[in-house]
């Protein structure tokens, strides 16, 4: 798709000399752009990118939108820039003309927890479908989303080369998955979870949540199907919105998922298989079969019920949904199993963390049979705002209830967990805090032996992944 193409789709003039080029990728960030690419300008509540259009476009981008002039830049320069009154929003409505264009069917799948492994895991599920496009990484705010759908054209693909679109949905704050479902309005919206993520910008907590996820049901398109889990009472309450437009939009369905029995996907027999896996059988109104799913901890299961039910949606049956689960893989830093020379294993959950999804973790490592000893690694909890050291306190107490033999606090508010555990009587553990993953690294090569299982886990600014350069290799 050439820029004269993309400009006509904003409404913009196309300078002749840019109107046969068709962009390589299309970037945001001066510092990754490759030869190629399309570079926009955004104003973000940090930066203005409109200082780097002189550096992206010496490092090859074919061209520059911009929503102001520029009297730094040569005129051959200017002449590679396409003006538009919003870079933001002009990025945001070229995402939604795209897909309206395309105008084949869209999966936006929400939740606090397990958004990129639902939307992999439902990739697997779907591929029996066709051609399937799933986000890639977690681009799924007001940035991400728009750059997300412009990969499905990027490097010489065609958008016409995909049969589905899989997108994540993410927010801080309440609006912001409207304003997603506005650019990209889901046929199947999913809604995982609802737990204490981002609750610093929620005053209503677990309740405004809530409702902020509710938004990618609110934003279904008229006939569209909400795929709910049942477990969650907040989210299985979502139902009554779609419930409320049938009057109007008969299609407009509702599916659950869940390990309740009442759901229409859910999970029977379940069997741990620790750091292997589970196995069940996936239970659907299509029948049933059985799924070895290789991804450590028995939360996973919900997110691939969730990806069983969007696949059965799309009429996949069940013994090919199975057959896929079989070949999940864990995202990277995400419940990887890293087994070691020296014999031990590492658990690297270490991509983020909250409260809810820090106990699920050390259930599943009380669950590895033969281990010598076990061994949490918690970073510390972000953006719980005021309720955080209370929060770190809960996951403190409960840890020490764990069978757990060596617990070390990273950064901030995990000393308040560290506090908790050791306050704890009778506990046997062994307790101690650092400030940096770096130091946790040293930490942990001093004392990792043989036949010790370590999970490591804790929010994304702590970069608890850089401990395991401190690891024997």
């Amino acid at each position: 798709m050439t820029l004269a193409d993309l400009a006509d789709l904003l409404g913009i003039a196309c300078p002749d000399e840019l109107r046969t080029i068709t962009p390589v990728g299309f970037s945001i960030d001066s510092r990754t752009i490759r030869p190629g690419d399309l570079f926009f300008a955004i104003h973000g509540k940090r930066l203005d990118a409109h200082a780097f259009v002189p550096e992206a476009l010496a490092r090859g981008a074919c061209a520059a939108v911009i929503h102001r002039p520029l009297p730094e830049l040569t005129p051959a320069q200017a002449a590679r820039c396409l003006l538009v009154s919003n870079t933001l929003y002009a990025m945001q409505e070229l995402a939604r003309a795209l897909l309206r264009r395309w105008g084949r069917p869209i999966v936006g799948i929400t939740g606090s927890m397990g958004k990129t492994t639902a939307k992999n895991l439902a990739a697997l599920t779907l591929a029996p479908y066709g051609r399937i496009y799933a986000s890639v990484g977690n681009f799924n705010n007001e940035y991400g989303l728009p750059l997300a759908v412009f990969q499905m054209l990027s490097d010489g693909r065609r958008m016409e080369d995909y049969d589905l679109a899989i997108l994540e949905m993410g927010m801080n704050e309440k609006g912001e998955i409207a304003r997603l479902c506005e650019i990209a309005p889901p046929d199947v919206s999913v809604v995982l979870n609802v737990a204490p993520v981002h609750i610093e910008n929620f005053p209503d907590g677990l309740e405004g949540i809530a409702e902020a996820k509710a938004e990618i049901v609110h934003g279904l398109k008229p006939n569209g199907t909400a795929i709910l889990n049942a477990d969650d009472p907040r989210v299985a309450r979502m139902a009554a919105i779609v419930l409320a437009r049938r009057q109007e939009h008969s299609g407009a369905q509702v599916m659950y998922f869940g390990r309740n029995e009442a759901a229409h996907v859910t999970a029977l027999d379940v069997v741990s298989r620790g750091l292997l896996g589970t196995t069940f059988t996936l239970s659907t109104l299509k029948g049933q079969a059985t799924v070895e799913l290789p991804l450590a901890g028995e939360h996973h299961i919900n997110n691939a019920l969730a990806a069983a039910a969007i696949a059965i949606h799309f009429g996949v049956e069940p013994e090919v949904i199975a057959a896929q689960l079989r070949l999940a893989q864990p995202g990277p830093h995400r419940g990887v199993i890293r087994h070691y020379p020296g014999g031990f294993t590492v658990v690297d959950d270490s991509y983020n963390s909250n409260p809810v999804a820090l106990q699920e973790a050390v259930r599943l490592l009380e669950q590895v049979p033969d281990a010598k000893r076990r061994i949490v690694v918690a970073g510390e909890m972000l953006e719980l705002g005021e309720q955080s050291k209370d929060m770190h306190i809960a996951c403190g107490r409960a840890i020490a209830r764990a069978k757990v033999d060596i617990l070390l606090g990273v950064a901030g508010h995990a000393r308040d967990l560290v506090a908790a555990a050791q306050a704890e009587q009778n506990h046997p553990m062994i307790t101690d805090f650092v400030e940096t993953a770096a130091e946790a690294g040293l930490w942990l090569a001093n004392r990792v032996q043989a036949g010790d299982v370590i999970l490591i886990k804790g929010s994304r600014k702590v970069q608890l992944e850089t401990c395991l350069e401190a690891l024997p290799a």
